[in-house]
């Protein structure tokens, strides 16, 4: 009680000292405020405006004192009066506003009407509080395109980030089927989930995974590769899991750290882990849980931090439903699935992988030789039982073993020689320049090609599986004439190198 009497005390003396303030005073206080203030009465004539306010609305107030709020309004001084709003609705009101003459016009600004009542319940003051907002306006105009150029930089980079998938591994990716696999590869990447790569032996598995490791925030850490089908079963699992001192015959007698320690903080690759047995995929199947190893012959758990990606050429599901492969594993490691066609699926990829494997040996032994139009063909229309690996290992064979400079029909393996080609193969020249070029003169025949066999843009943008406008800007680029496609193709397309170079 002896605090409220306190206080009341200090509250009167306060009242007392500010009624002795003359009024010129309180326009002194008012003066002083940063922000504009607009006082009107009870019927929303003006009684006053600060120097702010001037300064913010660029109106002198002269032309406002005196003056009804709406009368201003409708003489177009600005947009709309705050002050009559908080008269009208008999409460705090804030609004938006714009000078609409004076020296700020276009000004935009924010208002709030604050309505002071009478004892009689009567408003019998209204205080506008203004404020400038025209510097928020621009920063939050500006904050919204930087926003918006974060998300096209975003997209960008993560184009950029399969540009050097490409470019890392020597990846050609000009089917629909093979860029879709590398867009799933860039987006799962991102995060820690398991991944099962599967496909058939050579399809490039291995180069999926190192895209993935390489694309991931674990990419400073290691990227530990295990085939589990090249490793006997009685040592795969100390390899995966290592051993402790002494833990068997030959042991070494500090033991040593298994691939799982070794992935510590970054990639472990479980290459064809469908050949793993099924006593060892029970420990594995712990491991990939509990995210904690147990090395033969220990007897304390240790935990790593490890990104699993598994893959294998065998039909899991099949293994799961005969009982080869357990069900409880197959999940666990399937939290990301990536299917890698084979290569005759595929087969947009040949001429771009032909070309990067042409390249790659010509420069790995010094050669500059080059494949004739029809050997290109029966490699399109082979049907590469090996894939990719086969592809470049019969090509490298062919470049080492033939002394010419163009590699023709005759030098291709016996097995393919009797490959008998569809009628009206295309052929497709593969001259001896850089392979950008090579891509560009390939492209060119191709879209030749198509014009010449099926006669409209239309009917070879779908064969060629891209857009019609997308062929008449090729048309254009690489300035191709639509009535030339009656031509000899072999002619057009040497007139038309011979115009590049």
């Amino acid at each position: 009680m002896g605090r409220l009497c306190k206080r009341s005390v200090h509250a009167e003396r306060a009242e007392s000292l500010l009624l002795q303030c003359s009024s010129c005073e309180l326009e002194d206080v008012l003066e002083a405020s940063h922000d504009g203030l607009f006082i009107t009465d009870g019927e929303c004539r003006v009684l006053m405006v600060n120097s702010a306010w001037e300064r913010i609305c660029g109106v002198d107030r002269a032309h406002v004192v005196g003056r009804f709020a709406s009368s201003l309004v409708r003489d177009g001084m600005y947009s709309e009066s705050c002050a009559y709003e908080a008269l009208r609705q008999q409460r705090k009101t804030t609004i938006m506003l714009e000078m609409t003459a004076g020296d700020k016009v276009g000004q935009k600004i924010m208002a709030t009407g604050i309505p002071i009542f009478a004892e009689d319940g009567r408003i019998k003051r209204v205080v506008v509080n203004v404020r400038d907002i025209t510097e928020i306006l621009y920063l939050k105009d500006l904050l919204e395109k930087t926003r918006q150029l974060n998300e096209i930089y975003a997209a960008e980079l993560e184009q950029m980030r399969l540009q050097q998938i490409g470019r890392d591994d020597n990846v050609v990716a000009r089917s629909p089927k093979t860029r879709r696999i590398f867009e799933m590869a860039a987006q799962v990447a991102k995060v820690d989930s398991t991944v099962l790569i599967t496909g058939e032996s050579g399809v490039g598995k291995e180069v999926i995974a190192n895209a993935i490791h390489r694309c991931s925030h674990r990419s400073n850490g290691p990227l530990i590769k295990v085939n589990c089908g090249a490793i006997p079963e009685n040592l795969l699992e100390s390899e995966l899991f290592g051993y402790e001192a002494g833990a068997f015959t030959g042991a070494k007698k500090q033991g040593k750290p298994g691939l799982f320690e070794l992935a510590d903080k970054g990639t472990l690759f479980l290459d064809e882990v469908g050949d793993i047995a099924l006593s060892l995929q029970v420990k594995l199947l712990r491991a990939l849980q509990d995210r904690k190893i147990m090395r033969v012959g220990g007897i304390k758990s240790l935990p790593v931090d490890v990104r699993i990606i598994a893959a294998t050429n065998r039909n899991i599901v099949q293994m799961v439903a005969s009982g080869m492969f357990r069900e409880d594993l197959y999940y666990r490691l399937n939290v990301v699935s990536i299917e890698i066609p084979p290569l005759r699926e595929r087969k947009e990829d040949i001429p771009p992988l032909v070309l990067t494997f042409l390249e790659k040996i010509n420069k790995k032994y010094q050669f500059e030789k080059r494949f004739s139009p029809m050997v290109i063909d029966h490699f399109v229309h082979y049907s590469w039982p090996g894939n990719i690996r086969e592809l470049e290992n019969v090509i490298e064979r062919m470049l080492v073993m033939t002394e010419d400079e163009e590699i023709k029909i005759g030098h291709l393996p016996a097995f393919m020689v009797n490959y008998s080609l569809p009628a009206g193969g295309t052929t497709m020249t593969v001259p001896n320049l850089p392979l950008n070029k090579a891509v560009e003169n390939l492209e060119i025949e191709m879209i030749r090609q198509a014009l010449k066999k099926h006669g409209s843009t239309r009917k070879a943008a779908s064969v060629l599986r891209i857009s019609q406008s997308a062929v008449m800007r090729k048309l254009k680029k690489y300035k191709i004439p639509f009535s030339d496609a009656d031509h000899d193709r072999s002619s057009l397309f040497n007139d038309d190198l011979r115009m590049r170079l």
